[in-house]
């Protein structure tokens, strides 16, 4: 009885390991950091819905829904705001989420 309950704590524990390891490569992004720049659509309970142009080396401008590295984000970016964030090629998520004003985005060229 004690070694079932001792292998059931083993497995336990190594699928902690796993799950905490396939989330650690999950939030690795790799390859060259790009600049998304546009206009939120919709917030959703897990994504953001973005209006942007091009992303060099990426993308051509579109609207498309985009996971967000940070949850609380969800909570702070609004419809209509204007956000800059970071992408990398292959990821559909968007990093360091920053709300811009409208101003700064059209003077950088969105």
């Amino acid at each position: 009885m004690r070694f079932r309950q001792m292998l059931k704590s083993l497995a336990a524990l190594v699928a902690m390991v796993g799950l905490l390891a396939a989330v650690g490569m999950a939030q690795q992004p790799k390859g060259k950091p790009l600049t998304l720049k546009g206009k939120v659509t919709d917030v959703s309970k897990d994504r953001l819905t973005v209006e942007h142009g091009n992303v060099e080396g990426f993308m051509a401008a579109m609207t498309m829904p985009y996971k967000v590295d940070k949850p609380d984000v969800l909570a702070k970016v609004k419809k209509g705001d204007q956000i800059e964030a970071t992408v990398y090629a292959d990821d559909f998520t968007l990093y360091d989420v920053k709300v811009v004003p409208p101003a700064a985005t059209k003077a950088k060229g969105k």
